[in-house]
This record gives structure tokens, C-alpha cells and sequence, in this order.
């Protein structure tokens, strides 16, 4: 594991996540394990993008956007734009909303896990102890060795503990927020797509079914649509011949194989992706 931690710092908000981030650094530290870090002043995108390369593990802390992080106020260190500086990474990020675009597109340009949040994250300063816990439980324990997908799931837990010991009411309540916005995508639990081909390109293939481009489901959908033409054309010439389309013809069984060398394609090109 090569390391990647990066937690700006430039406002008040970033005070804290900043000093959280600190205690990652510290287990890394006691870990022995290799880390780059880029953090306790503002950010610049060239620096990022240049330390990704360096590291296949990426953590972030502060200011996110639904479709970016940010190294300052007004610098987006990783947005749509290059996005696929994350593919093969893992990828564990406190900030705000970014698991809602930029974490599914991380993942579709082939990001191995992404952990984060997909709506606002919240803390105050009363209790202020619980949230942090809570925020760092989950990287803690990947450091210490945990999987990501037990990671996540006793992550989900120390939360409710945390719920649990809080004592102030907006503690309880903001502490619930977070833990119910805690997302993961990876192949076992990926995004949820909103494109029908998608949908049923994840039904024939499985999760894997993301890595298809827009260009790629071009390709599908006019393939298609070609050969759905030659079909119609030669059952009708079919039934011309014979008065109906229902004929043992050697043309039908060519284009049963035709299709189904088709998806076995389609299954190997994703097992290569």
C-alpha cells in the first residue's frame, strides 16, 4: 500500500478535517507504511494529479462538490475533467457530496473502491470527538489490515455506537445524517444506473457492464439495430419462399451464432477492461 493523503487546509471548517487527517498520518506512520502527504496548506491541481501517479491508495479530506474536491477555495483538485487520474486506485474520502457524481464516475473510469459521502457531511464542535472518530474508524482499520468491504461495514457500526454514546440531541441526529449518506461503490456494490441500456447491459453481463463507454454502447445499439434490419429482411424473404417465417433455414441458425459470438465478445472484452 503507497499512500496518497491529501487534506487542504484554508478555512475553518478545514481546521478540523485537517487535524483529523493528522491522526491517519500518525497510524501511517506507526504502520510503516509508505505515504505521500499534501496537506496543512492549500492545494494545487497540478500537485495532486502529479502524486496520484506515485500511489494506489488515495485519502481525502475537506471541501467536496458533488462533482469534485477542492485544494482551495476556489481550485477544484479533481473534478469530471480528470477524473480518471482514479482508475486502479482505492479511494477514501470525508468531504462533502462527492460519492453523488464524482464517486460514480471514478468507478465507471475503473476506481477499484470509492468510500464516501453522497450528501452534505456534518459535524459540530460539541462532540466534536465522535465525529472524528467516526470519520476515521473506517480508514484506521484498512490501515490495520481490514478489507474494505469489513472496513465499511464496521464503519456502518462505529457510527451507531457513536449515536449511542453522544449525548447532545443534534450530535445523535447529525451523526445518523453521516452514517446514512456513507456510501461505497465497488463490483459488489456499485452504483445504482439510471440509464435503461445500461440496466440491461448489467442484467446480460453483470457489474462489469459499467466499464462499457458511451461510445461502446453506440457501437452495441447500431450493431443492433443492423442486424434486427438483416433478420427482418430475410425471415420475410423467408416467408415469400415458403409462406412463413417459421422455417428450419441455415440463415436463422447463422444468425443465432452471429449473436451469440456477439455477446461472447462483448463478456471477453469487459473480462479485459
Amino acid at each position: 500500500m503507497i499512500v496518497l493523503l491529501t487534506a487542504p487546509k484554508f478555512d475553518e471548517a478545514t481546521e478540523y478535517s485537517n487535524k483529523w487527517a493528522l491522526k491517519i498520518r500518525e497510524k501511517l506512520i506507526e504502520k510503516n507504511i509508505t505515504f505521500i502527504y499534501l496537506g496543512g496548506q492549500e492545494i494545487k491541481r497540478i500537485d495532486f494529479e502529479n502524486s496520484t501517479k506515485q500511489c494506489d491508495t488515495i485519502i481525502f479530506y475537506n471541501h467536496g462538490s458533488e462533482d469534485a474536491w477542492y485544494g482551495n477555495k476556489n481550485e477544484k483538485i479533481c473534478d469530471l475533467d480528470n477524473v480518471n487520474i482514479l482508475k486502479n486506485k482505492y479511494v477514501y474520502t470525508v468531504s462533502c457530496l462527492s460519492a453523488k457524481k464524482l464517486g460514480v464516475e471514478a468507478f465507471k473510469n475503473g476506481s477499484i473502491v470509492f468510500i464516501g459521502y453522497k450528501e452534505t457531511f456534518v459535524f459540530s464542535t460539541e462532540e466534536e470527538e465522535l465525529f472524528e472518530d467516526s470519520a476515521n474508524y473506517g480508514i484506521m482499520l484498512i490501515i490495520e489490515g481490514y478489507d474494505w468491504k469489513e472496513a465499511f461495514i464496521k464503519m456502518k457500526e462505529r457510527y451507531n455506537e457513536n449515536i449511542r454514546k453522544a449525548k447532545s440531541f443534534w450530535t445523535k441526529t447529525w451523526l445518523a445524517w453521516n452514517r446514512d449518506n456513507l456510501t461505497k461503490y465497488d463490483y459488489e456494490q456499485p452504483p445504482e444506473s439510471k440509464c435503461l441500456l445500461r440496466k440491461i447491459a448489467i442484467k446480460l453481463f453483470g457489474t462489469k457492464a459499467w466499464k462499457l463507454t458511451r461510445l461502446l454502447f453506440l457501437g452495441i445499439i447500431l450493431f443492433l439495430i443492423g442486424f434486427g434490419i438483416a433478420l427482418h429482411d430475410f425471415a420475410h424473404q423467408v416467408w415469400q419462399l415458403k409462406g412463413t417465417v417459421l422455417s428450419l433455414e441455415g440463415g436463422y441458425i447463422g444468425f443465432l451464432l452471429m449473436f451469440l459470438g456477439y455477446l461472447l465478445s462483448i463478456h471477453e472484452l469487459l473480462q479485459k477492461l
